[in-house]
């Protein structure tokens, strides 16, 4: 066993002398960092920001908003820069922004620009929140519009006339008179229990555990450079294998290591025990992996395209940035076939 561990610390000195295997590992710490600042709504997120001033018709509008029967969550923001952060956070699918004039403005009929839209190029129900609010604010205005409409129709004004028009119009607005609406649940043969009511994506620890891989991959490749594999031929059958072993697990310790850097700078110790026994866990299936594919493949001109078939089948099989068993369930477990894919997945149960 002792043996074993110098040949490790052995093969981590060769790579700490190479400058390209610090810059490949100072490259991934970037692209980490990127990602890690980059925030995406939660596809489930169905928070919908309010922000107004005063308590008139912008305030009975967010009241309605925030007490309908509605898929959405509206929240009610006393300041527009909160808004803006936590829309642009990913805390609130999308926003919307009521003018200090907005009471001027709708009882002198100007609507225009009188409520801001704010969201971002990941928002994906914003449309629908927009005729929400708009059928809020319809419901609203609606009033204004009768008492502006009373005088043109009859040719006068009448207290009692105005006071029975709002009431009818608010009889039509809260009844099922002119729209009725029937649910009928279906079952459609899916179920939470398939996965697919939920689908989860990882794309900083995707990035990392594929970055990791592909060096680690990368590593065997040295035994078709001349001379590579001049020290396994001087090894029974056994020790080659644990020799080459090392040398792959060696190749990933650095990135891995900085890579968990990342991630606690990120999250905090919040869950850092559970990442590094995952990591490990993942250093060592991948060292088993690769050197049992790669040993099928006897010269460069085989080896040189798996890198880039290996690298494509796990951005695609593997939830790193989309999840395909959501659309073909059986990828869930074609995943597990790759340990890219068996991290991410008990990442996703443990974690």
């Amino acid at each position: 066993m002792e043996k074993y561990l110098i040949w490790y610390r052995l093969w981590l000195k060769s790579y700490g002398r190479k400058p390209s295997y610090w810059l490949q590992t100072a490259g991934m710490v970037l692209l980490l960092w990127v990602l890690s600042s980059i925030s995406v709504p939660d596809s489930g997120n169905v928070t919908v920001g309010i922000c107004h001033k005063g308590d008139g018709y912008a305030g009975q509008i967010a009241e309605k908003l925030s007490e309908g029967d509605s898929i959405f969550s509206f929240r009610i923001y006393e300041g527009e820069e909160e808004l803006y952060r936590d829309v642009t956070a990913g805390k609130a699918e999308c926003g919307f922004l009521f003018s200090e004039d907005f009471e001027d403005r709708i009882k002198s009929g100007s609507l225009k620009e009188a409520v801001t839209y704010i969201c971002t190029p990941f928002t994906a129900k914003g449309e629908v929140a927009r005729e929400t609010v708009y059928s809020a604010l319809l419901q609203v205005y609606s009033g204004e519009i009768l008492k502006k409409s009373e005088a043109e129709l009859y040719g006068d004004a009448d207290t009692e006339r105005t006071a029975a028009l709002l009431e009818r119009n608010r009889f039509y607005q809260e009844g099922n008179q002119v729209f009725r609406l029937e649910m009928e649940s279906v079952d459609t043969g899916y179920g939470e229990a398939d996965g697919r009511a939920e689908t989860q994506v990882y794309p900083v620890q995707g990035m990392l555990g594929l970055f990791i891989f592909t060096v680690m991959f990368l590593s065997y490749g040295r035994k078709f450079e001349t001379g590579g594999a001049a020290v396994e031929r001087a090894l029974n059958r056994a020790e080659r294998r644990i020799y080459g072993y090392m040398g792959i697990l060696a190749a990933g310790t650095l990135p891995a290591m900085a890579g968990m850097g990342v991630l606690w700078l990120g999250k905090g110790t919040e869950g850092l025990f559970g990442e590094l026994l995952l990591m490990l866990l993942f250093l060592v299936v991948s060292g088993i992996w690769i050197l049992a594919v790669c040993s099928l493949m006897r010269r460069s001109t085989s080896f040189l395209p798996g890198i880039v078939v290996m690298t494509v089948a796990n951005l695609l099989i593997c939830p790193v940035f989309a999840d395909g068993s959501m659309y073909i369930p059986s990828l869930k477990y074609v995943s597990c076939l790759f340990p890219l894919g068996i991290y991410l997945r008990m990442h996703g149960l443990f974690l």
